[in-house]
């Protein structure tokens, strides 16, 4: 089950219909937004989409809430409505969250508690958490937020059911039936609670792990308990146990670098999404918006080899601001799973609105520019297109590289020498030498890094033989 398109109508930032098409294969979709291009509504469309199919009161849902996020300049009515595809047995599906339709059916509910919507805002829930004493207590955050919807598989009830178990008006001192049966209650509250935390525990290590810190955390959980005397709920805690080159730095955590502090909140989120239960017949999601804010470039990467590892199963929507990072994840990705798109904002005499471009492939790009006869555009994509290819397979299979104390003085000649070189385990060349000549030959004048800084002819015939040329070189990497 995929979601394979997106339509907004008159929803916070979007004025009027907008359509995201991710195909019928239900691609990853990777978004580049300016400040104020709507990115962010596309999120919270996502996110709002879902958790209106579970906003309901005694069973019941309330008004649907599309009202507060209609656009402000925008009197008629608008909607989202979400495609979906599945494969076994192949149904397509369109479900619609507006002031008038409700989406509390099966599948919406079920993606909804399987999926995580994370956003820096939430990243900063952890940052900054006020010490309790000389520890972080994330308790709230676990159990009303991040664990609410975990399932225990034997009583199909959620952590969210046992916490609401004990809520409430207590007893007085003297009914002890009452207190007995309230007891008992609390005791299977932490026994699920206990379950999750030990489910939970390496899952964060293992995340944290993959950012290469010597950081470790442990979650302190000793149990909640009643006090029959004050009628409450005491021991409220899950401690953050922080450790740092083995030393115990629980009560100083908050003074980790940014990277660190963001690495830790990003292991905590992902790994409760982990813990979520599988749906039966929805989708597992995962929309991560501007989440890597506090990480530098070299830091992100650990975030793709995660999301690649751990979260294959999912469809993922990520979200960023920063354009150098959303090129470099464009060349780290598979364009056949990934979807590329770009917003930006025009400003009419009223308001702004957003503006959606579907990003295409480089190569793509590059026979566009060609049938345009824009030559010297085409020649710029399909360098690119060189460029980026070769350098994802030399870190795909860690090929060693000519060193250069400044990387910015690397040049595609440092990568492309050891990709023609190379040998597979029969002895035989990765890329066929016709496939090197046509390389060669096009490097000579297109895949040339001064040949689009100068007023040398370009040849449609030339263009032509190196888009075919990157082709097969693409498809030689992929294969090998």
């Amino acid at each position: 089950m995929k979601i394979t398109k997106i339509e907004i109508k008159n929803f916070r930032a979007f004025p009027k219909d907008y359509h995201i098409d991710l195909h019928n294969a239900g691609k990853n979709l990777l978004v580049y937004g300016e400040n104020g291009s709507g990115k962010s509504s596309l999120y919270l469309a996502l996110k709002s989409f879902f958790q209106s199919g579970i906003d309901t009161v005694d069973g019941e849902v309330k008004s649907t809430g599309f009202e507060k996020h209609q656009n402000l300049f925008i009197q008629e009515p608008g909607y989202i409505k979400l495609h979906f595809r599945s494969a076994q047995p192949p149904k397509q599906e369109v479900y619609e969250w507006s002031k008038d339709v409700e989406t509390n059916n099966n599948l919406v509910i079920e993606t909804s508690e399987a999926s995580g919507f994370l956003d820096y805002k939430d990243l900063l829930g952890v940052h900054y958490l006020q010490p309790e004493g000389e520890s972080v207590n994330i308790f709230d955050l676990l159990v009303k937020t991040l664990l609410a919807n975990t399932l225990n598989p034997e009583t199909d009830r959620t952590l969210a059911d046992y916490w609401n178990d004990i809520q409430g008006t207590y007893p007085r001192r003297d009914a002890k039936n009452k207190i007995a049966a309230l007891e008992q209650r609390v005791e299977a509250f932490n026994d699920k609670l206990f379950n999750r935390l030990a489910e939970l525990r390496p899952k964060v290590r293992h995340i944290l792990g993959e950012f290469g810190y010597n950081v470790d955390l442990n979650l302190d959980f000793k149990g909640v308990t009643y006090n029959q005397k004050n009628k409450v709920l005491e021991n409220q805690q899950i401690l953050l146990n922080v450790k740092f080159f083995d030393e115990d730095i629980s009560d100083r955590y908050l003074l980790l670098n940014e990277a660190k502090l963001s690495a830790i909140a990003i292991a905590i989120y992902l790994s409760s999404v982990l813990c979520l239960p599988d749906p039966k017949i929805g989708l597992k999601i995962l929309a991560l918006d501007d989440v890597l804010i506090g990480l530098d470039m070299s830091n992100r990467f650990p975030v793709l080899d995660i999301l690649e590892k751990d979260f294959k199963d999912y469809q993922i929507f990520l979200m960023t601001y920063d354009k150098t990072w959303y090129e470099i994840v464009k060349q780290r990705t598979d364009e056949k799973n990934w979807k590329y798109t770009e917003f930006y904002f025009k400003a009419t005499d009223e308001y702004e609105i957003p503006v959606c471009k579907e990003d295409a492939p480089y190569l793509e790009k590059a026979r566009e520019h060609l049938n345009d006869n824009d030559y010297k555009a085409c020649a710029v994509y399909v360098r690119t297109a060189f460029e980026a290819a070769i350098k994802q397979y030399c870190e795909k299979k860690d090929l060693a590289i000519k060193y250069r104390e400044n990387p910015r003085d690397l040049s595609s000649e440092d990568f492309w020498v050891p990709i023609k070189m190379e040998k597979d385990e029969a002895g035989i060349l990765v890329v066929d030498l016709r496939v090197v000549d046509q390389i060669e030959q096009a490097r000579k004048f297109i895949l040339n890094e001064l040949s689009h800084a100068t007023f040398a002819n370009i040849y449609r015939k030339e263009l032509e033989d190196a888009v075919d040329a990157v082709e097969q070189l693409k498809n030689a990497l992929a294969q090998a």
